[in-house]
């Protein structure tokens, strides 16, 4: 089925599903957090609503109308996709009265053109961009970071009149955005100007064991301890405090938020903690961007480990700023014991930090299965290990080297194509 007619056939079917069920809409986008502030989303709200969140990574002018049919995309089985439009057919002619009432999606802007398209036939109420960083992913889609945040910010305009747009205050450019708002703007982050704010971030447990981390949030006159123990970075207590906001936006009280959100774990591949033979790893392989990759080198070097190891694979889809993002990584890693790097770019990380007196081991190579065997072989009992890269690096394979448990349980891509082909 050609794509052309089935984008139109999706955005007929989405349409009036839409104007039949009336869901509340929760749309997410941004460069980097979608799909762990989608998750947090739905984990927080599915205890007192009853809420659909899309699957995977389903954002596209394809993919994000599917949750609104409560499907996985089938990718290139024709016979799938027909099944899939007779569910959507029956939606609108038969009510289904186990529709849920929230719909928590994400929205990509791989290129421009992308909000706009999926806004003009879902208008969310609840709308949420969680940051943009120095350096966005996709660039190469489009002339500038302006450009960028101009297609980001549309989320912003469209979210509808008389809803809540969440926005994170300590990204500059997101902030910026308050201005496009059409509805009332809530902000939330570290900084003062956060109104959903959050203070004195620790890590908890021990060398040998890392548990979570703990933290007050500040809403109002209200104050809140709140213990995650499934969170070991702060990009995952961003995911947090902004499902605590589109809580607060549809009336559940704060106290209940918070103990709602502990059961909360970030999404397979995504600063997880799995446990190895006397060390622990923090798997971090589905994918990297600069602002990911910088603030999971700053979790590493705030939690407490005998020995601090980083594999950092290739930040992909940077454009002209790759070389600059790359480097910019490499004087951030000063305190690791041994870096590993993999791909093309990522040797700039190791370059840099020997040029800036790096005393710990740099090792590079081509491909995830190289840097695995290496790091199997060097790993000592007590070490905390990083690994993060790109889809296409495949640093996953650095982490089922050497985890304990089932990888199809915990790990990303562990289905077709992707354990089928290498090179997906």
């Amino acid at each position: 089925m050609k794509s052309e007619i089935l984008k139109k056939i999706l955005r007929k079917i989405t349409k009036k599903i839409i104007a039949k069920y009336n869901p509340l809409i929760i749309a997410v986008t941004g460069s980097v957090g979608k799909t762990s502030t989608k998750d947090a989303i739905h984990t927080t709200l599915s205890r007192y609503r009853s809420s659909r969140k899309s699957s995977r990574n389903l954002n596209t002018e394809i993919g994000a109308p599917l949750v609104f049919l409560g499907v996985e995309n089938p990718g290139h089985n024709f016979k799938e996709w027909f099944l899939i439009l007779i569910k959507g057919f029956k939606l609108i002619i038969k009510r289904d009265k186990n529709y849920p009432k929230i719909i928590v999606m994400e929205m990509a802007a791989d290129k421009p053109g992308d909000i706009e398209y999926l806004t003009d036939f879902i208008k969310p109420h609840i709308g949420v961009v969680t940051a943009i960083g120095e350096t966005p992913v996709h660039l190469e889609f489009f002339k500038d970071v302006n450009q960028v945040v101009k297609e980001k910010s549309l989320l912003v305009k469209h979210t509808k009149k008389g809803g809540t747009v969440l926005l994170n205050g300590d990204d500059g450019r997101v902030f910026q955005m308050k201005g496009r708002a059409k509805t009332k703007v809530k902000t939330y982050g570290f900084s003062d100007r956060a109104q959903i704010r959050a203070k004195k971030l620790s890590f908890t447990g021990t060398e040998d064991k890392p548990m979570g981390v703990e933290f007050y949030i500040n809403h109002d006159t209200e104050e809140h301890k709140i213990e995650l123990p499934h969170v070991f970075d702060k990009g995952s207590v961003y995911s947090v405090l902004a499902a605590i906001g589109v809580g607060i936006s549809v009336g559940i009280p704060v106290y209940r938020l918070v103990e709602s959100c502990k059961s909360f774990k970030p999404p397979k591949g995504r600063m997880r903690l799995i446990e190895g033979e006397g060390f622990n790893i923090i798997d971090s392989s589905y994918n990297a961007a600069p602002e990911s990759t910088k603030l999971a080198v700053k979790t590493l070097e705030k939690i407490p480990a005998k020995r601090k190891v980083a594999v950092l694979g290739d930040m992909l889809e940077l454009g002209e700023v790759s070389k600059e993002a790359h480097e910019k990584i490499g004087e951030m890693v000063d305190f690791l014991s041994v870096l590993i790097t993999v791909g093309e770019d990522s040797e700039l990380i190791g370059k840099v930090a020997e040029g800036n007196n790096f005393e710990g081991k740099i090792y590079h190579f081509k491909d995830s299965k190289e840097a695995a065997n290496k790091l199997e072989e060097i790993v000592e009992e007590g070490d905390l290990i990083l690994v993060k890269g790109s889809q296409s690096i495949r640093t996953e394979k650095v982490v089922e080297k050497l985890m304990k448990e089932n990888p199809e349980n915990h790990l990303v891509r562990q289905y077709y194509p992707w354990k089928n082909n290498d090179e997906s």
